[in-house]
């Protein structure tokens, strides 16, 4: 290969997958049964290049001494002066932008290419750590990271963003990869890190900060896959994961979904070819290739098919603000709750149970106003307009699991200050999950849960002496339960049955137990089912539940026939440094007009990993009028 003219096309032909469909089956791995005769015709470029990126007819290269250059149709070049390695990219406001390291700093750089030129240069501080390999992900129109891959086989998911001339990073997680793990690719559209081991095979991560680590197989290395004999460069083009195989001459496709990968094409190159890096165009239509062997750049136009459908990405919304972190480390945030304030409503509260510990109280702002040692309560709601000792008063129950009652506070309605105001004693063994329902009349109930299915539901009197309870009903699930949420105003009981689905009843303690299933677990609802609440306004209704086995937020009409409507994730607010939210127990929302940043109400939601940085568990909160516009609701 080393005496082939420049542009001198090479004609590849495709090869079948290389391995039985019963070896792919046992990695999740699907061979195409069509004819995948292909040809790939590949040119030597006129360069010399260690990785390259093409852009609007132009070839944007890292230099063997390290320059990047930028290297028009006819030849005429440009030099950014850094001791380059590596290009990874991204479409940014309409416009790609590359991140590249500067070697002689240990810091990144990122640049945008523009009319012909390179820049918009920003430059990072100094990592702590050498770097062996990057990747960007593009999470939201609004968010952009970077992972770095470190010469101790550490991932550091990075978030980053432009000031001034400056390029800001800082770390959401980090988390161990195997050994020799050199090159990484992200697919946006399914949130799939691939990262490539040598010798082995490659891997799938969740790229999304909030989600847990984990891996599974896209392909292995012979006889335990269909690589023949490596892992390598990896690249993405029209929704197909490449591999190239690192030192020989193989070149891979495979269609990307969800869960699983399947292979399409395989190309054998001229076979003096030892491919060393890879890099496929934003549009799929161009790959860039480097020749160990020859140190020689080859490039070919793909013809792939076009990415093949798939679910919807899941739309995210960013947090507006984030309640101070519970005192207790570990699984301890549960459910919150909302109290409005009727004459400011700005001066509204957030209620949250720290399950280990007690009951603590927040301002719109997340900054920690009250702390009740209320003990091991798990869930807690609010009900206004109550009266106690014949005095008004509103009032919060939580599910009280120290002694297996209802807990109750007293809520001045002026103030919104908490007061203990004794507990009821429930017939259950294992209390778990509560809600409360006010009806037409204007009587209280509390419906609480035990983990083996039944449900209790009990009026709260108020007399001289104080706050008491009587049961007036029982009902359960075949399963264990734990969230639900009256829609007062359709005297209307929704529950979650963990692992099965959502049910709805009646919610009057006279009426019939009959459940109505709104939705069962499936790919959109993902068990667990957790927290849910009821957003009304006017003749306007939407229920919105926990969908916690995929860290997202399911909406649904709150109302026969309980027509789905789309769901979401919270993800990083970049500009206040603020991140998303996952595995998330409780949530509640609220109509009410709370003040000028909350004009249509808001969201709040238990973050179970709290990160940015990290810390015990929080609260997280979400302007509905962020919901109301991705919905059109």
């Amino acid at each position: 290969m080393k005496n082939k003219p420049f542009n001198t096309p090479i004609k590849v032909a495709a090869l079948l997958p290389l391995l039985t469909l019963a070896a792919c089956a046992d990695l999740g791995i699907k061979s195409s049964s069509s004819d995948n005769s292909e040809n790939l015709l590949m040119q030597q470029q006129p360069m010399e290049a260690e990785q390259a990126a093409f852009i609007n007819g132009q070839w944007l290269s890292v230099h063997p001494d390290g320059n990047m250059l930028l290297t028009a149709a006819d030849g005429q070049q440009q030099t950014l002066d850094i001791s380059a390695e590596y290009i990874s990219e991204r479409n940014v406001d309409g416009q790609p932008l590359f991140i590249s390291v500067d070697a002689s700093a240990n810091r990144l750089v990122s640049y945008s290419v523009r009319d012909g030129k390179i820049s918009d240069i920003h430059y990072g501080q100094p990592l702590p750590y050498p770097m062996e390999g990057i990747c960007l992900y593009q999470p939201s129109a609004s968010e952009l990271n970077l992972f770095v891959m470190d010469e101790n086989q550490m991932a550091h998911q990075l978030l980053l963003s432009m000031s001034g001339n400056t390029l800001k990073h800082s770390e959401i997680r980090q988390f161990p990869l195997p050994p020799q793990s050199e090159y990484c690719v992200v697919d946006d559209e399914t949130d799939q890190l691939f990262v490539s081991e040598e010798n082995i095979g490659v891997w799938a991560y969740n790229a999304r900060a909030e989600s847990e680590v984990s891996r599974k197989p896209v392909d292995l290395v012979q006889p335990w896959g269909q690589l023949q004999d490596n892992a390598g460069p990896l690249a993405i083009a029209n929704g197909q994961l490449l591999i190239g195989e690192l030192g020989s001459n193989l070149l891979h496709s495979y269609r990307i979904e969800s869960s699983k990968y399947s292979a399409t094409f395989s190309w054998q190159l001229p076979q003096n070819i030892a491919i060393d890096s890879l890099t496929a165009s934003m549009d799929g239509s161009h790959i860039a290739l480097l020749d160990d062997n020859s140190s020689a750049l080859y490039s070919a136009q793909l013809q792939l098919p076009e990415r093949a459908a798939t679910a919807q990405r899941i739309a995210q919304l960013s947090p507006s603000a984030e309640t101070t972190p519970v005192a207790s480390a570990g699984d301890a945030a549960d459910d919150p709750a909302i109290w409005v304030n009727k004459k400011i409503p700005a001066d509204s509260l957030v209620l949250g149970t720290d399950k280990q510990h007690g009951l603590y109280v927040y301002d719109l702002h997340g900054n920690q106003v009250q702390e009740l040692n209320a003990g091991r309560v798990n869930n807690v709601d609010v009900r206004q307009g109550f009266t106690f000792k014949g005095k008004t008063m509103d009032i919060a129950a939580a599910s009280q699991r120290d002694r297996n009652s209802i807990a109750l506070f007293a809520i001045n309605p002026a103030s919104g200050l908490l007061t203990a105001a004794g507990e009821v004693a429930t017939d259950l063994s294992d209390i778990y999950g509560m809600c409360m329902y006010k009806n037409p009349h204007g009587e209280f109930f509390v419906f609480v849960n035990d983990k083996d299915g039944r449900f209790e539901q009990w009026q709260l009197l108020d007399a001289a002496s104080g706050w008491s309870g009587k049961k007036v009903r029982e009902f359960a699930v075949a399963t264990q339960p734990e969230g639900c949420a009256a829609d007062d105003a359709e005297q209307r009981l929704f529950i979650g049955e963990e692992d099965v689905a959502v049910w709805t009843l009646a919610a009057d303690a006279d009426a019939s137990a009959e459940m109505t299933m709104v939705s069962p677990v499936s790919e959109i609802l993902v068990d667990d089912i957790e927290g849910m609440d009821v957003y009304r306004k006017g003749d306007k209704a939407y229920l919105i539940v926990s969908s916690q086995g995929n860290d997202s937020y399911v909406v649904y009409q709150a109302e026969a026939p309980y027509t789905y409507i789309g769901r979401f994730r919270i993800g990083i607010n970049a500009e206040k440094s603020i991140d998303g939210a996952s595995e998330t127990d409780g949530l509640t929302v609220s109509s009410a007009d709370l003040g000028d940043e909350y004009p249509h109400g808001m969201l709040v939601v238990q973050d179970g990993r709290n990160m940015l940085p990290d810390d015990a568990q929080n609260f997280k909160y979400v302007d509905w009028d962020d919901i109301r516009q991705l919905f059109n609701l």
